[in-house]
């Protein structure tokens, strides 16, 4: 049947509904209405699903670094029982064993770095992952310190294997209660030649260290939990001791081996500087020895008074001396005892050592030593403190009284006892044999006090080395501790004193220095020195008298002199005691421009010495570029000299090495004081 077509009129084109079903037709099931009571059980479903769900996805999201933390601290754990089980064996000297723990401790040390990168996501929370972050770092200088300790390690296996092929038990070693003057000859040569062999080794650990204390430093340590402060507190201070202990022992090892005749015996010549009789590399040199060394075996140790050398070619010896020598001291003729002129160590004693063996020839004599060792008061002094006191001919000598009473029995007590003047300093031979034998009678517990001792002197110039063999005086060149002359970096100041026939006054005298340098105009700096020196001295006797000293002043090359005050013709008796001003003598050494004046100050007066001088070009250009440095020299066995700084600077300071006083901060004047135990630099960046 056709449709009808739809009346736009009263409603859309759209397809007619089905016509209503008969109530008795039942081709389609009826299906009742669904009901309210269904709905809330599709929710419950849907709810649990995406719990179950999220509690999966959490669980796949926290379980590997619950995983990782787990690890690590298990990993941490055995680090730890790995490295209270090596501080076992090493106290015990059983370095193979503690060698198998460092290996242990570095394996779980491995584990517990690489377990902290799986923690994933937490080591980007702001909180924990600083946590995280800082004890991978730990782990990595934990690494390098192990890494150190094994490369160590293998150097004391090696020497208790040259030990023991030496001969000695493998259970004894060198036992901390066994000395240097136990072992024999045969195991001194075993040890020098493990050390000279794992010296390579050593430097490694060193720099090890090094790149260890580097990351140490830049962990956030303020950041971290209190808790883990204190659980990396070993770490912080094992870190600077182990670095100090090897930046002494390395250097001091590389030329201590050749020093001590390893691998060919070598001679010395050893010269004591007598810092109360000032002399310009470190004071008079009252005695003279010589030492001879085979792997650490000392063969031959004897001195002598230099007089005994001096006096007899006094007749044909006819070196010129330096002027100032000539004119107040009134030699004719420079010997030995005065050749120590310069304060270059290196320059003069190669100076003193050509004059020995010039002089020792003249006796019929063929002595070749091959370097020279100077040795100052002071270093005796800490090597009595930790040797304790000696006897020598019913005298005790200790720290407190050493010079004291050397100086009178070689000035009068010899002559009250009845010994004759070229013996008078046979003692100090008999007080540096029994010094030697307790050094060497020393345990081993208290080498390394002996090693720190024997470091700061060198440091301090207590100890001065020249080697005629090139590479070895390279190597203590490298170290400072030749004594030699700088090279000039922006500014620079040496003060050196001669006592010339003061007796030992130096060693009543109070002195200090002051630096005045006004660089407002870079283009014209302006150096002044005032020198004032207290004889503290009451009257004139043996030992002490009125001070004279031939005082140079070393300075930048090129520097201009201005003005001076102080200079003196001679002392006060030579002038009929009247003020006779000197004149100043200005000449160039060591690659310095220096001044030059004689002065003299009288028991219990003060005297003041002062040099102003415009610097050179080249400090002008330092300064051009904002910075300042000024390298001032300690003159050898000036121990005490009071120092202070002062410079008027053309702007305000921005950073300072050594920094002032907190309250000088802020200004254009750079203002400190500091001491003579060594060379000090100052540097001002403005």
């Amino acid at each position: 049947m056709k449709k009808p077509a739809p009346n736009f009129l009263t409603c859309p084109a759209a397809a007619e509904l089905p016509p209503p079903r008969e109530s008795g037709d039942s081709s389609v099931a009826s299906k009742p209405p669904a009901g309210p009571a269904g709905k809330p059980k599709k929710k419950i479903k849907l709810f649990l699903m995406i719990v179950l769900f999220a509690l999966l996805g959490l669980a796949i999201f926290l379980i590997p670094p619950t995983y990782a933390f787990g690890k690590a601290l298990l990993a941490g754990r055995d680090v730890k029982t790995a490295l209270d089980t090596l501080k076992i064996n090493l106290e015990q000297g059983d370095y193979e064993a503690a060698q198998d723990e460092a290996g242990r401790a570095r394996a779980a040390l491995d584990i517990f770095r690489n377990s902290l990168q799986g923690v994933g996501f937490f080591r980007d929370l702001p909180y924990v992952g600083t946590q995280v972050r800082a004890l991978q770092d730990v782990a990595a200088v934990g690494v390098h310190s192990l890494d150190s300790l094994e490369d160590l390690l293998h150097v004391a296996v090696a020497m208790s294997d040259a030990l023991q092929s030496a001969g000695v038990k493998p259970e004894v070693g060198v036992a901390d209660d066994r000395s240097w003057q136990d072992l024999s000859p045969q195991e001194k040569r075993g040890l020098l030649s493990a050390l000279d062999k794992s010296l390579p080794e050593i430097r490694l650990a060193r720099d090890k260290i090094d790149l260890a204390l580097a990351l140490w430093q830049d962990i956030p340590q303020d950041r971290l939990l209190p808790s883990m402060r204190q659980a990396l507190n070993p770490v912080a201070e094992l870190l600077p001791v182990m670095r100090l202990a090897l930046d002494q022992s390395v250097p001091l090892l590389e030329a201590a081996i050749p020093l001590a005749g390893y691998p060919a015996p070598v001679e010395y010549l050893v010269v004591l500087q007598n810092s109360d009789e000032m002399r310009p590399s470190g004071g008079f040199i009252g005695n003279v020895g010589k030492i001879k060394i085979d792997a650490g075996e000392i063969t031959d140790f004897q001195f002598t008074d230099v007089y005994n050398i001096d006096n007899p070619v006094s007749g044909v010896w006819n070196e010129t001396p330096p002027e100032p020598l000539a004119k107040h001291l009134g030699v004719k003729a420079w010997f030995m005892r005065d050749a120590n002129w310069s304060p270059d160590f290196v320059e003069s004693a190669s100076r003193v050592l050509d004059f020995f063996i010039r002089e020792t020839a003249l006796l019929g004599l063929n002595e070749n030593p091959q370097g020279v060792v100077a040795l100052q008061p002071e270093f005796f002094r800490r090597l009595l403190r930790l040797t304790g006191p000696i006897s020598v001919g019913g005298q005790t000598y200790d720290h407190n009284n050493f010079m004291d009473l050397i100086e009178y029995e070689v000035e009068i007590g010899f002559l009250q006892q009845g010994i004759k003047v070229e013996d008078r300093k046979a003692l100090i031979n008999e007080i540096g044999i029994q010094l030697s034998q307790k050094i060497q009678a020393l345990p081993r517990s208290e080498w390394p006090k002996l090693i720190n001792l024997v470091s700061v002197a060198l440091d301090e110039k207590q100890i001065m080395i020249y080697a005629r063999d090139p590479s070895l005086q390279s190597l203590v060149d490298k170290r400072d501790w030749s004594g030699r002359a700088k090279p000039t970096v922006c500014d620079f100041l040496w003060v050196v004193d001669a006592n010339l026939a003061a007796l030992k006054t130096d060693g009543k005298m109070v002195k200090s220095a002051v630096y005045q340098l006004d660089a407002r105009d870079p283009n014209k700096p302006l150096a002044t020195l005032k020198l004032k020196y207290q004889n503290t001295t009451s009257k004139i006797d043996w030992r002490y008298t009125r001070y004279r000293s031939y005082t140079r002043v070393y300075v930048p090359e090129g520097s201009t002199f201005m003005s001076s005050s102080g200079a003196m013709q001679g002392d006060l008796l030579q002038t009929g005691g009247r003020f006779v001003p000197g004149k100043v003598d200005i000449m160039k050494e060591l690659g310095k421009t220096v001044f030059g004046a004689f002065w003299a100050i009288e028991p219990g007066k003060t005297g003041e010495l002062s040099f102003t001088y415009a610097l050179p070009a080249e400090a002008s250009a330092c300064l051009s570029r904002g910075e300042y440095v000024l390298d001032w020299l300690k003159q050898p066995g000036v121990d005490q000299l009071q120092m202070e700084v002062e410079i008027l600077l053309p702007g305000r300071v921005l950073e300072a090495d050594p920094p002032e006083a907190d309250t000088r901060w802020g200004d254009a004047v750079y203002q400190v004081e500091a001491d003579s135990r060594d060379d000090q630099r100052f540097k001002v960046k403005f």
